[in-house]
């Protein structure tokens, strides 16, 4: 460790904002530009820094010299959080709820108005779902009928389609995340 990051450690460990202050300045380019925007995107760059440096402040107690400087030390903890959040995008599908999909309808007693509302809301969304079938490529169209609009259980879908159970689950993954795709486009 040379003396520069020796003196900025130890400053950290301290809580001395302006060692704190000049490691940021002089990492954060790097950090964004080499480790963090190639992994996540420009737009989510600048919160994935801020995890980094707040773990980093949480782990700087335990940093230990093993032949490797601060930067690298900050370039993994970046890395790390980086694909963390990649991840979780990965599991978190914007799902949208039922009532954002169906927009206000009056509330309280039936009426003959809400009644018509939710009709003409239910024929559109029919018709989106119709729509966004029709461009997936026809096996994965024939996966997500059988298995969510006809109710089919995975072993008759797989049947029915003559693969195995595994390589149902894999097609309706793919066709699943296709319809996703396809249904977030306007």
């Amino acid at each position: 460790m040379d003396d520069d990051d020796a003196r900025l450690l130890d400053g950290l460990r301290r809580g001395d904002g302006e060692s704190a202050r000049l490691l940021y300045d002089r990492t954060r380019g790097f950090l964004l530009d080499a480790v963090i925007r190639p992994r996540v995107g420009a737009a989510e760059a600048e919160d994935v820094l801020s995890e980094t440096w707040v773990r980093a402040v949480q782990r700087v107690r335990d940093f230990e010299w093993r032949g490797i400087g601060l930067l690298h030390w900050l370039s993994a903890i970046a890395r790390r959080t980086a694909l963390e959040r990649l991840r979780r995008g990965r599991r978190e599908v914007a799902v949208p709820d039922l009532a954002e999909l169906l927009g206000d309808v009056p509330d309280g007693a039936a009426s003959a108005e809400a009644e018509m509302i939710g009709a003409e809301r239910l024929k559109q969304m029919r018709e989106r779902v119709v729509g966004t079938l029709a461009a997936l490529p026809p096996r994965h169209a024939d996966a997500l009928r059988l298995r969510f609009l006809e109710g089919r259980e995975r072993g008759a879908c797989a049947e029915s389609l003559g693969v195995s159970l595994g390589a149902f689950d894999v097609l309706l993954h793919r066709a699943s995340r296709g319809f996703a795709r396809r249904w977030r486009e306007p």
